[in-house]
C-alpha cells in the first residue's frame, strides 16, 4: 500500500517560498526540507529538482483589480475624464502599487534568476497575476477609448512596478514619500487620457 501524504504541496511550497523569498535560489534545500518538517528525500520526491521546486514556490500572488476599474462606459459617462475614470487609475494604481510592494520579495528573487524566462513563465501560469493584470487594464483603456491601450497599461504597470523595485532596493528609507508617488500617478493619468481630452491637451501642450 502506498505511504500516504504527511504533508501537503502547498506547505511545502510555502516553506520553500518563505526561505528562498529571504536567501534566494542559492538557499540549501536542506534549509528548506527543515523548514517544511520534513526530509530532503521526500522534497526530492515531490519537485524532482532545486529549479522546479524553486519556480514552483516563486509564483507571485494573485490580484484583483477589476473591482477598481469598474466605471461607466464614455459614451454613457460624457466625458471619459469624468472624475470617475480618473479615480478608477488612481485606485487601480494605488492596488497595483501595494501589490507589488507585498510581492516585490517573491518577484525580485523569480526574475534575478538565471533560468526565467518570462514567456515560459506565461505560458505555465496563465493565470498568474503577471499575465493577468495587463489583460485587464488593455481592457478598461481600450473600453474607454485611450489612444494606445496596450502602451498606457505596460506603461503604467512597469512605472509601479519600478517604484516598488526601488523601495526593495532601500530607496528613500525603504519608502517613497507619499506626494511623490501621488505624483507618479498623477503623471499616469495623463498617459492613459484620450487624444483630444483636457488632461491630454494640456500634456502635449507642455511639449
Amino acid at each position: 500500500m502506498a505511504r500516504k501524504k504527511t504533508i501537503t504541496d502547498e506547505a511545502i511550497l510555502s516553506a520553500a517560498r518563505e526561505v528562498f523569498s529571504q536567501r534566494g535560489f542559492s538557499a540549501p534545500t536542506r534549509d528548506i526540507a527543515r523548514n517544511a518538517g520534513i526530509s530532503e528525500g521526500v522534497l526530492f520526491q515531490r519537485y524532482r529538482t532545486k529549479a522546479d521546486l524553486f519556480f514552483a514556490a516563486m509564483v507571485p500572488p494573485g490580484i484583483n483589480i477589476s473591482v477598481h476599474l469598474q466605471t461607466n462606459q464614455p459614451e454613457d459617462q460624457g466625458s471619459p475624464l469624468s472624475p470617475t475614470y480618473s479615480e478608477s487609475i488612481r485606485n487601480a494604481a494605488n492596488e497595483i502599487l501595494r501589490y507589488f510592494r507585498t510581492a516585490a520579495p517573491v518577484l525580485t528573487q523569480l526574475s534575478t534568476h538565471p533560468e526565467f524566462r518570462f514567456d515560459k513563465f506565461a505560458a505555465r501560469h496563465p493565470q498568474s497575476a503577471l499575465v493577468t493584470l495587463r489583460g485587464e487594464l488593455v481592457r478598461f483603456f481600450a473600453a474607454h477609448k485611450a489612444p494606445d491601450p496596450s502602451g498606457a497599461a505596460l506603461t503604467l504597470i512597469t512605472s509601479l512596478y519600478g517604484v516598488a523595485m526601488f523601495e526593495q532596493l532601500g530607496a528613500h528609507g525603504g519608502k517613497f514619500p507619499d506626494d511623490f508617488v501621488e505624483r507618479i500617478l498623477g503623471s499616469l493619468t495623463v498617459v492613459a487620457s484620450p487624444a483630444g481630452s483636457a488632461a491630454g491637451s494640456a500634456a502635449g501642450s507642455a511639449h
